[in-house]
């Protein structure tokens, strides 16, 4: 047992903890607990989380981390410098904003059919209308040598005419405006709060759909768990791998990230930003369906 894991263990046992109690607090499971107060890293999912392991441990039991790894440097494993060579956050969203604008300008030709037709249907109608205010004119000038009665029937037939046409027009109007369609409401994935330093809760809602893709640049643990606190899924990732769930059914996910900034989420294709730049972080995402009755 190494000195590092008797000083951790001694302290646990001043605050009266078991180890299944400071499973709960610090969501790390009882045998990598153990691995490290036996100073037995090579038990833990990598090198990488043995900083991270202890730092929460510490934490939870009172020691100040950096203290602690200020005077046992020699216990712990170096973790990998993988992360120093990933891009800039802001640049790996980049593809995704190049694929909405390129939505929209596939749509631009169909835009532009719709307003030439608009246009041509407007300038007939228009024509239509001026065609029967000149039709009057002609008739009256037609009529001056008839008789005086046959002026009145005439004019009092166009205007019968002329009320009749602006009524089907009036009904046109009326049935265009109600076929306008509805706008339909659109996703929305909402950062809620940060709590406890590390946990950030979001929303998710105006979708029935919870599908989730897991991107990873370099080492990363990660573990999915639902409101009941059990366990969807745990695994260690590598460098390019991938990863998908359809968490659809679940209202609530807890995402446990060993390694926050190796792991890339998306949610129904739209990238999750973290809020805090920890790396070790819980998202609480809470599903909002939008068909819930």
């Amino acid at each position: 047992m190494s000195e590092l894991g008797l000083r951790l263990k001694h302290a646990r046992e001043e605050k009266g903890y078991t180890l299944d109690e400071l499973q709960t607090i610090t969501k790390i499971q009882k045998r990598y607990l153990i691995a490290i107060e036996e100073g037995d890293y090579s038990r833990l999912p990598g090198d990488f989380y043995a900083r991270a392991f202890v730092k929460s441990y510490a934490d939870a039991v009172g020691i100040p981390s950096e203290v602690l790894f200020e005077e046992h440097q020699t216990d712990l494993p170096s973790p990998k410098q993988e992360t120093a060579e990933l891009p800039p956050r802001v640049t790996r969203s980049k593809p995704k904003l190049v694929r909405r604008r390129s939505k929209f300008a596939s749509l631009l030709p169909t835009l532009i059919a719709v307003i030439f037709v608009i246009a041509v249907v407007a300038g007939i109608w228009m024509f239509g209308q001026d065609n029967k205010d000149d039709s009057p004119g002609v008739s009256r000038e037609e009529s001056q040598n008839e008789p005086e009665v046959d002026i009145t029937d005439n004019v009092t037939d166009n205007t019968d005419d002329n009320d009749g046409n602006e009524g089907d027009t009036a009904e046109t109007e009326g049935d265009e405006d109600e076929e306008e369609p509805e706008t339909e409401a659109e996703q929305s994935l909402a950062f809620e709060r940060t709590e406890e330093g590390n946990r950030s809760y979001f929303t998710l809602s105006n979708t029935d759909s919870f599908e989730v893709r897991m991107e990873f640049s370099g080492d990363s643990w990660v573990r999915l768990i639902d409101p009941n606190d059990q366990t969807i899924h745990e695994q260690t990732y590598r460098n390019g791998d991938e990863d998908s769930f359809d968490l659809s059914g679940e209202t609530q996910v807890t995402f446990h990230l060993g390694a926050a900034p190796t792991a890339n989420i998306y949610i129904n294709d739209e990238l999750l930003e973290y809020p805090i730049d920890a790396t070790t972080q819980r998202i609480i995402v809470q599903f909002d369906p939008l068909n819930n009755d």
